[in-house]
């Protein structure tokens, strides 16, 4: 292990571990904490949680979601077959009473584009005496002095105008209503074809309908699956109740709802967030900048980190483990990591809850790593941490 001088203006104790870094040692030699070297497979870590020699295997949560997710899909393309006849003959009728409409709606096109030519010919004709009664809201009445004028020859123009515009205003209300019409049907269609879809599904609510569900091959086939999942379920909730669940188990159940696995190497910008226990079983919830979690074995000798934000990289000689800096080169503190994962106020209440959990939750005793790669990573993060103990006493770190 190697403490490079600090060089960085952190604040608090952090400002003397600005440049302090954990060198693992080459493959092949043994390191402080190893308790063998390391393998020619590097420190790959499987992701699998489940138990590989006993019956108590965490289920897959994602596998036991798509198994459910057929079945309801399955009873979907059952109710959709039993309604598909019903639904062509409603779109069929719909399609004819439509195909009326819409040779209406041409026919009123046609009748209101002549009938806009119209008014637009007798508009401008009314213009030519009186433009000033020639608005794009309609034509306007000429007054009794203009009338004396012309010698009244404006109000036949007139007359002619104003029913033009109000023969085109008629065939527009036709056409409006037509379309309203064909809307109108559309949504009823639709609504008659949910009530028939609804009507099925209280019938597959009656004994007599589920039996004529289960009967389908496909529903069958699918409903026992999930009656499986349901099953297992139910027999796991029992055995907590018990107290006959394994705290492995309940681990393993956890980590595979959750989509996590063990920690692995190479760790990026991550944080001790919180302090998970099953039974007496103890772990570090490790989060990145991703808001990615994974677990970690705890281990008394591994609290001083669990107030900074660490990387474990890989280097020429394989691994080291580092405090992370920020742009300044100062090491990042907790709350700017919180604040990268949350909006500012929320970061600062999960400050305060994690300042509270440093005060109360102390690590009781070391949980044993799942397997060999686990236990070089915690060796290598317990002499990252015995450097920032050191350096936070003010004592310098060994080498």
């Amino acid at each position: 292990m190697r403490c490079l001088p600090p060089g960085g203006d952190g604040d608090g104790a952090l400002g003397g571990l600005s440049n302090c870094v954990v060198r693992g040692p080459p493959r092949g030699c043994r390191g402080e904490g190893a308790e063998r070297p390391l393998g020619a497979e590097g420190w790959t870590v499987s992701s699998d949680v489940r138990d590989p020699a006993g019956d108590t295997r965490a289920p897959s949560a994602a596998s036991d979601a798509a198994v459910v997710q057929a079945y309801e899909n399955a009873k979907l393309a059952y109710i959709r077959g039993i309604t598909l006849e019903a639904e062509n003959k409603l779109r069929e009728a719909f399609a004819k009473r439509r195909e009326a409409i819409n040779e209406e709606i041409g026919n009123l096109r046609t009748l209101a584009k002549s009938r806009q030519d119209t008014a637009t010919q007798t508009a401008a004709a009314y213009a030519k005496f009186l433009p000033n009664r020639v608005r794009k809201s309609g034509v306007r009445p000429p007054s009794f002095f203009e009338r004396l004028r012309t010698l009244n020859r404006v109000a036949k123009l007139y007359r002619n105008a104003a029913r033009a515009s109000q023969e085109l205003d008629e065939v527009n209300e036709l056409l409006r209503k037509r379309r309203d019409r064909l809307e109108q049907m559309e949504r009823e269609t639709r609504r008659s074809i949910y009530l028939r879809e609804e009507s099925v599904r209280k019938k597959l609510q009656t004994p007599e309908g589920l039996a004529a569900l289960h009967a389908d091959p496909v529903v069958k086939a699918s409903f026992q699956k999930m009656q499986a999942v349901m099953n297992e379920r139910a027999k796991y909730e029992e055995r907590v109740k018990r107290g006959e669940v394994p705290p492995d188990e309940a681990r393993d159940r956890e980590m595979s709802a959750n989509g996590m696995s063990f920690a692995t190497v190479p760790l990026e910008s991550v944080m001790i967030a919180k302090i998970v226990r099953y039974g007496p079983l103890e772990y570090y919830v490790l989060r990145d900048l991703q808001q990615r979690e994974s677990l970690l074995s705890a281990d008394p000798a591994l609290e001083p980190l669990r107030d900074v934000v660490f990387d474990v990289t890989r280097s020429s000689s394989g691994y080291e483990a580092s405090l992370r800096h920020n742009e300044e080169g100062v090491p990042m503190r907790t709350l700017d990591h919180l604040k990268l994962c949350f909006s500012s106020s929320d970061a600062v209440e999960y400050y305060k809850e994690h300042r509270a959990a440093l005060r109360s939750e102390r690590i009781g005793k070391k949980t044993e790593p799942h397997d060999s790669a686990e236990a070089e990573l915690v060796a290598m993060l317990a002499m990252l941490a015995k450097a920032v103990a050191a350096r936070g006493a003010g004592t310098p770190a060994e080498d």
